[in-house]
C-alpha cells in the first residue's frame, strides 16, 4: 500500500513543530536550570554546547546508519532518546545526570531532524528546496509556542520542569507517530553498501566542505542570538520583553520560510539578501537601548535568517542524493558544531558584557557566512 503525500507531510510537518517547541522551551528555561543550581552564565553557554555536542555526534553516526538499514527505525530510536533525555533533565537535581539527560535530548532532536530533512530530499527531489522551507517553517511555529508554553506554566505557578514534562508527553506522541511510517529498507541504494564510511568520501568533496562550514557559521550565529535573548534583557531589567522578542525572533522565520517555499526558484537571491539585512539589523541591537526597538530588531533579524537553513540543507541531501542521511547527518554536525563553539564563547563573553556577547560573535558569524556563501553557489553551478 502506497503512504500517500498527506500523511508523510503531516507526521513530518508534526516532528519538525515538536523539535522548534522544545527547542524554544529549553531557551527559555535554560537559566532557570541554572539558577536552581547556583551557576552563572558561563553554565549556560556550558549546557547549550552540551546540547549541540549530542548533535554533533549522533548524527554523524545515525545519518550514516539509515543509509545501510533504513531511515525509520533511525527515526524511532530517536525519538525515545528525546523522551529520555526530557525526563532526565525535569527529574534531576544533580548537575551531572542533567547534563547528561541535555546531551540526550540535543543528540536525539537533531538526529530526528536531519533524518527527516533527508527523507524529504529522497521523497521530493525536485522541490526538496520548498518542501524543506515549510518543514522548517512548522520548526519555526513550534519555536514560537515553546516560549509562549514557558510563560503559560509560569504565569500558572508552575516550575520550569512542568514545560519539560508537557514537552516529553508530546515527543512520545511524536513516536506514536513516526512507527506510522512505511518500512524503508527496501530503498536502500546500491551506494549504500559499501564498506567505506560515507561522511569520510563526501567530506574530499569541495562542495560539501563549503556547505558544512555554512552550516557552522549559520547555526552559530542563530541559537547564540536565541539562547542569550534571556540574557540579554535581564542585562536591562526587561524580562517579559525577552520571551516577547525569542517568540518574535522564531516568528519572523515563520514568514519568511513561507515566503521562501512559495519562491524556491529564486531562494538564493532570498538568502543572499536575508544574509545582509540579518547582518544589519543584528548590528544595530549592539547600539539600540529601548525594549520596543530591540523587540523589532529581533524579528527583523529573524526575517534576514529564516531561508538560510532549509537551503543549505534541501543543497546538500539533494547533491548527495545516494547518501541522503549522511549529507544530512553531516549538516547538523556542522550546524551543532557552530551551536556549541558560538555560544560557548558567548558564554565566556558575558561576564563582560552580556550584550556584547549576544550581539558581536553572531554579527561576525552572519557576515562571515554572506562572504562564503557566493563561493558556495559558484562552486555548484
Amino acid at each position: 500500500m502506497v503512504f500517500s503525500s498527506g500523511k508523510f507531510k503531516t507526521i513530518c510537518y508534526g516532528v519538525m513543530l515538536l523539535l522548534g517547541l522544545y527547542l524554544s522551551v529549553y531557551q527559555t528555561v535554560i537559566s532557570n536550570i541554572t539558577d536552581a543550581m547556583g551557576f552563572d552564565s558561563m553554565m549556560t553557554g556550558l549546557l547549550v554546547a552540551l546540547y549541540f555536542l549530542g548533535a554533533l555526534l549522533m548524527p554523524l553516526v545515525a545519518g550514516e546508519i539509515s543509509d545501510r538499514i533504513g531511515k525509520k527505525i533511525v527515526l524511532l530510536a530517536s525519538s525515545a532518546v528525546v523522551v529520555i533525555g526530557i525526563l532526565i533533565v525535569a527529574a534531576s537535581s544533580n548537575i551531572i545526570l542533567i547534563c547528561i539527560g541535555v546531551f540526550f535530548t540535543g543528540a536525539g532532536n537533531c538526529t530526528l531532524e536531519g533524518i527527516f530533512s533527508s527523507k524529504i530530499a529522497d521523497r521530493y527531489p525536485d522541490e526538496s528546496e520548498k518542501i524543506m522551507n515549510y518543514s522548517q517553517m512548522f520548526f519555526c511555529i513550534g519555536a514560537v509556542l515553546g516560549p509562549m508554553l514557558s510563560l503559560l506554566v509560569r504565569t500558572s505557578g508552575g516550575a520550569w520542569k512542568t514545560s519539560m514534562y508537557i514537552a516529553a508527553s508530546l515527543f512520545l506522541l511524536a513516536g506514536v507517530a513516526v512507527s506510522q511510517l512505511p518500512d524503508d529498507r527496501n530503498e536502500i541504494s546500491t551506494a549504500g553498501k559499501k564498506n567505506t564510511a560515507y561522511s569520510f568520501a563526501l567530506l574530499k568533496d569541495i562542495r560539501c566542505i563549503l556547505l558544512f562550514i555554512s552550516m557552522f557559521l549559520y547555526v552559530g550565529g542563530e541559537s547564540g542570538l536565541a539562547f542569550f535573548t534571556m540574557d540579554y534583557y535581564a542585562e536591562t531589567a526587561a524580562s517579559a520583553s525577552g520571551e516577547i522578542s525569542l517568540s518574535l525572533f522564531w516568528g519572523s522565520m515563520v514568514i519568511g520560510r513561507l515566503i521562501a517555499g512559495i519562491l524556491h526558484r529564486h531562494s538564493n537571491k532570498i538568502m543572499i539578501l536575508g544574509l545582509a539585512a540579518a547582518t544589519i539589523f543584528s548590528a544595530l541591537l549592539q547600539l539600540n537601548t529601548s525594549a520596543l526597538v530591540s523587540i523589532i530588531l529581533f524579528f527583523l533579524t529573524g526575517l534576514g535568517m529564516s531561508a538560510i537553513w532549509p537551503l543549505i540543507m534541501a543543497n546538500c541531501t539533494r547533491t548527495f542524493s545516494s547518501y541522503s542521511g549522511t549529507a544530512g547527518g553531516l549538516m547538523m554536525a556542522g550546524g551543532a558544531l557552530g551551536g556549541m563553539v558560538v555560544p560557548f564563547l558567548m558564554g565566556l563573553l558575558s561576564g563582560h558584557s552580556v550584550r556584547t556577547a549576544i550581539l558581536v560573535v553572531p554579527a561576525a558569524m552572519i557576515i562571515s557566512l554572506f562572504l562564503s556563501l557566493p563561493i558556495l553557489r559558484k562552486k555548484n553551478q
